[in-house]
């Protein structure tokens, strides 16, 4: 039962069933954004022994990843979900867009992080307060994990991944 006033967690459900793969999200950017992300994609080499680990969990797991086309770190993590899809086959929700509140909008609520809309309803349901946020679901459609703006314990957007999938199970 859930108590009266607290919203209940929320989970991959709430996101956008057709939303973008990485790779077509990246294929159908504005050409301003578009050039790094695609360079990053195509150069970056994903570590294997990693990638062979991470291949066994493909199929009971799915990341929504929340960024800003123009984000310096989205530009290096995003681009390495698209080569995550393409070598393994992981299920990945790309939602792009993220924009920062005006000034104006920053005085009339001094806690918001992001303006809603036009970013992503999902910035608001999922509490995403930095560019890039990827979220770890399981099968169950339960978040078991998140990467805020870059990782945090390993070296490598692949490696924190596995490592949070791991330490989940």
């Amino acid at each position: 039962m859930q108590a009266i006033g607290v919203k209940p967690m929320p989970t991959l459900n709430d996101v956008t069933i057709d939303a973008p793969t990485a790779n077509q999200y990246i294929d159908s950017m504005p050409a301003g954004h578009r050039g790094g992300f695609v360079r990053q994609r195509d150069s970056y080499e994903l570590d294997m022994d990693i990638i062979e680990k991470l291949r066994t969990y493909t199929n009971d797991h799915e990341i929504v990843a929340l960024f800003a086309n123009w984000c310096g770190d989205s530009r290096k993590a995003i681009p390495v979900l698209a080569r995550l899809e393409d070598k393994i086959g992981l299920k990945v929700r790309a939602l792009g867009g993220m924009t920062k509140p005006s000034w104006e909008d920053k005085k009339r609520n001094p806690g918001m992080n992001w303006a809603i809309p036009p970013s992503p309803r999902e910035v608001e349901t999922l509490s995403v307060t930095s560019s890039p946020t990827i979220i770890i679901f399981n099968d169950a459609g339960v978040e078991v994990g998140r990467i805020k703006t870059r990782p945090k314990v390993e070296q490598t957007v692949e490696a924190e991944i596995l490592r949070i999938i791991e330490d989940s199970k």
